[in-house]
């Protein structure tokens, strides 16, 4: 294929600060790419890199895809061609997870365009079809802010709620307080605590109903996870301790107690990220589709493939927030949840459209090379 890559970022203000233990937010930090192949069809992908996550920037990410982007572009003409690229470049793809996931979702959406098909379509999943509900996400906010959003997550019918917890256990406690009686919760705690003892005697001083409790102590510290998750008989999240197949084994003695946080940007795609997810499950994770803060619609659209390609329902989603909470979105319609949480995808016509099926305004992003 003879195609032409650009890489640029887009920004946009979030419409509220939002903040957790490893970062402070208030506005997007993605990368995308637009491949245009020979017919003059193009394709567009996202990757968020986050230095807390993955080790990776927006300077590590555009290095990236100038070294290998054109070699994508022109070598890959199919999916097979894309997976075997990816077979062969699995350490530089570890090491760079959401500068691959920009442009395999750029090589996707173009391939898609070109035969017509949707990205489920070009991954043997099923079509979209019923809609899909997603969690709230509360970050670590004043007490007072905090009420007020979840005043607002209440209004819309939320069920199913996670909250950044802050380690200071009056803030704590008072922000918990805010949330609805009988709210499906988990935490997360973005590697606060340095040890098990520190976590298991917060959380008890909290008093409540957690189901899970992501990310409690240092990254890949799964003997002290292990501990937390027993002596709370709780089930841990593994967000960035898991990004790839081979850190499941330090998992797979005990899958229970696990659950896999899968978002597309840190695992390094689409096709990578359903790998893991199945992978996950087979052992006897159980799996979430994350996000990360500051997504536009182009990677909320990549995480409703994934969920296609499982073979049982995630346990939760994230993400969905759409102009919710960004200033603007990189689509003209931006993909975002309504009622109850809920986002239907028939709605937005994607269950047939070719690629990605959203209309990127590409005017938005500054576009670098």
């Amino acid at each position: 294929m003879t195609a032409s890559v650009r890489v640029g970022q887009f920004h946009t203000d979030l419409r509220f600060r939002f903040r957790h233990a490893a970062a402070d937010r208030s506005t997007t930090e993605n990368v995308i790419v637009e491949v245009t192949g020979a017919d003059g069809v193009r394709g567009y992908g996202e990757g968020c890199p986050r230095a807390y996550v993955t080790g990776e920037t927006v300077a590590t990410a555009k290095a990236f895809l100038r070294e290998h982007g054109p070699d994508i572009a022109d070598s890959v003409t199919s999916v097979a061609d894309l997976q075997s690229w990816i077979d062969d470049h699995e350490a530089q793809i570890d090491a760079n997870p959401a500068a691959f996931a920009a442009i395999e979702l750029a090589m996707l959406d173009l391939l898609g365009r070109q035969s017509g098909q949707p990205l489920e379509g070009m991954i043997g999943a099923p079509a979209l079809a019923a809609p899909v509900r997603y969690s709230a996400i509360i970050g670590d906010g004043s007490p007072c802010k905090t009420r007020l959003i979840v005043g607002a997550h209440r209004l819309i019918g939320f069920r199913d709620y996670k909250i950044k917890l802050n380690g200071d256990l009056d803030t704590d406690r008072r922000r918990l307080r805010a949330l609805p009686n009988r709210a499906r919760l988990r935490a997360d705690a973005n590697n606060l605590w340095p040890d098990a003892a520190a976590c298991t005697t917060h959380v008890r001083a909290l008093g409540q109903p957690f189901w899970a409790i992501e990310e409690p102590v240092t990254a890949g510290d799964t003997e002290a996870m292990r501990a937390i998750a027993n002596d709370l008989d709780v089930r841990i999240i593994l967000d960035e301790s898991l990004s790839r197949q081979g850190q499941l084994d330090a998992y797979a003695a005990d899958p229970e107690r696990w659950i896999a946080n899968i978002r597309v940007s840190k695992c390094g795609g689409i096709l990578r990220a359903v790998r893991l997810a199945r992978r996950a499950q087979a052992l006897g994770l159980g799996v979430i589709l994350g996000a990360h803060v500051g997504e536009t619609s182009l990677l909320t659209r990549a995480a409703l493939t994934v969920g296609q390609a499982l073979e049982t329902p995630p346990l939760a989603r994230e993400g969905a927030y759409g102009t919710i909470l960004l200033r603007s979105d990189i689509c003209r319609r931006s993909l975002k949840l309504g009622s109850g949480g809920r986002l239907s995808p028939e709605t937005q016509t994607l269950s047939l459209a070719p690629g990605n099926g959203l209309i990127v305004e590409a005017g938005r992003v500054n576009w670098h090379t």
